[in-house]
């Protein structure tokens, strides 16, 4: 159950995002990425609240599939469509996470699920830095990184998340490297709070000009587009027993 408790010691290819943390890393050496992956479910939901409520009810597919944990977060801010939302399911390795998609195919779901569900299109995650897993409000932030800039990135927020968490903030930050996402996806940066009035609290601090805000300019200096801007709310809603 590493996934569930705590995701820690949990592209332009494979290849690329396995380096890029190793060869292009400066005189401090590289982030120690964090253990796992994540395999996700993008989605449009007629009723996301009922969907969800459906695979609470309906662990089957978790478990054909070996997820240690899964989740759903719904797009509260700035979707691209009603409903959007997407279905996560945590893994120990990468092994275990590619083996899924040989376990089952959304595509091809029951008749139940198809009525209730649009399936988008899906995608794995590998966590580049030690990420808690406990989800609620999120922020998440697409953005697209050069390789040459990950490695310094992931750094800038190993510092931004001491700096707040020492400023008195709840939080998890996350970076989230995608594999096998298509055109569809870029960098994944996630800020998590556990409430929404938290995550405004941090952003009150951020346009009083705190400190560690500094840290965050640096960071987005490595940036070169920042693709999409949303808060999502996020919930676990399976854990293997």
């Amino acid at each position: 159950m590493r996934v569930m408790t705590k995701v820690t010691s949990v592209l332009a290819g494979l290849s690329a995002a396995i380096f890029s943390l190793s060869a292009l890393a400066d005189d401090h050496g590289p982030v120690p990425v964090g253990e796992g992956a994540f395999v996700t479910l993008m989605v449009k939901a007629a009723d996301p609240d009922s969907y969800i409520d459906m695979l609470k009810k309906n662990p089957a597919p978790f478990e054909s599939i070996g997820s240690t944990v899964a989740g759903a977060c719904v797009t509260k801010t700035g979707a691209d469509y009603p409903g959007q939302m997407f279905i996560w399911n945590g893994f120990d390795s990468m092994e275990e996470a590619l083996a899924a998609t040989d376990k089952y195919d959304a595509n091809k779901a029951t008749a139940e699920l198809s009525a209730v569900r649009e399936v988008q299109y899906n995608a794995m995650f590998k966590p580049l830095k030690a990420f808690d897993l406990e989800p609620n409000s999120e922020r998440l932030w697409r953005l697209d990184i050069a390789p040459a800039n990950l490695n310094a990135f992931v750094k800038k927020m190993v510092q931004l998340e001491k700096a707040l968490r020492d400023d008195g903030h709840s939080i998890n930050i996350g970076v989230f490297q995608p594999i096998g996402g298509g055109s569809h996806e870029t960098i994944h940066l996630r800020a998590v709070s556990p409430t929404y009035a938290e995550s405004g609290r941090v952003l009150d601090a951020a346009f009083a000009g705190a400190t560690w805000m500094t840290i965050w300019g640096e960071a987005m200096a490595l940036v070169d587009e920042v693709v999409s801007d949303n808060f999502e709310h996020c919930q676990v809603i399976y854990t293997a027993q």
